[in-house]
């Protein structure tokens, strides 16, 4: 509602009238696009939320951190996403993964590579026969075309010497573990990214974490990071900002995210916003 107001003897004339209309029309569609806009960030937010977890679960013998940071405004939601989930006998599966494309699809997609692998997980022992069935359900139950997804899965269980950790990589960013002496090492363990073709070939690969080890797994939002040059930071970058993240060998899970991220962002300062989301994963052995 627009109230005017005048004193004197004469009223408004009638192009006064026409223009305080106008104006009145065009702040009313700016307030109404405004109002707009902030309830499709809250439903992007709201939705985003639940496909991740609400904060890292306690995981015995382990510190977990987790991250994840929209592109651009958040309008839509990301095919970011991440999980960790006990077993049972003591084991805890995890994975992180990221869906092509953005919006009510993505959403689609993630929700089924996690309730997929949630309920496989428990009836197989291989991590690969885990990964080989997620892929079975995108390639069945998916029918929009654009259903590819990378993804890092494995499960960890407490052992004399540490968290003993099986997984398969399927097309995904290399997982990286910091030994000691802030050396960090590549996981090499090959695969297709799931949802394009029957057999993706991933195999398991097996590693102790010992304690104050850290597995360290992210999505192509940090390593496609560009600097204001136009370099990409890349997996080297993401390996050396990891050796040099915390402040000794017994830095923990939330520590090294923290340092990494802040790394990532002085690595990118001044240069164009990424339009892609990223999100990392940090298993710390105690």
């Amino acid at each position: 509602m627009l109230t005017l107001l005048f004193t004197g003897d004469h009223p408004f004339r009638e192009r006064t009238v026409a223009l305080a209309e106008e104006l009145a029309r065009r702040t009313a569609v700016i307030a109404h696009n405004a109002r707009q806009f902030t309830e499709r960030v809250e439903l992007a937010r709201d939705l985003q939320a639940g496909l991740l977890l609400p904060e890292p679960p306690a995981v015995p013998g382990a510190e977990v951190a987790t991250c994840y940071r929209p592109a651009g405004e958040g309008l839509d939601i990301g095919g970011d996403f991440y999980d960790v989930f006990p077993l049972g006998g003591g084991r805890w599966a995890f994975m992180i993964g990221d869906v092509c494309g953005r919006g009510a699809a993505a959403a689609t997609v993630t929700g089924l590579v996690r309730h997929t692998a949630r309920a496989v997980a428990r009836l197989v022992e291989d991590p690969a026969r885990t990964v080989a069935e997620v892929n079975t359900a995108l390639l069945e139950g998916v029918r929009h075309g654009s259903a590819f997804v990378t993804l890092v899965y494995g499960r960890m269980t407490p052992g004399e010497d540490g968290l003993e950790v099986e997984l398969v990589r399927a097309g995904h960013v290399p997982p990286l573990v910091r030994r000691g002496g802030r050396r960090v090492e590549e996981v090499t363990a090959g695969g297709m990214l799931l949802g394009v073709v029957p057999d993706p070939a991933v195999r398991t690969a097996r590693l102790t974490l010992r304690p104050e080890e850290t597995l360290f797994l992210a999505t192509d939002g940090f390593t496609e990071t560009r600097s204001a040059d136009g370099r990409f930071l890349g997996e080297e970058g993401l390996a050396a900002a990891l050796a040099r993240a915390g402040r000794d060998d017994g830095a923990g899970a939330r520590e090294l995210l923290d340092e990494v991220v802040a790394s990532v962002d002085r690595f990118s300062d001044d240069a164009a916003p990424s339009g892609d989301d990223s999100a990392a994963l940090v298993i710390t052995a105690h």
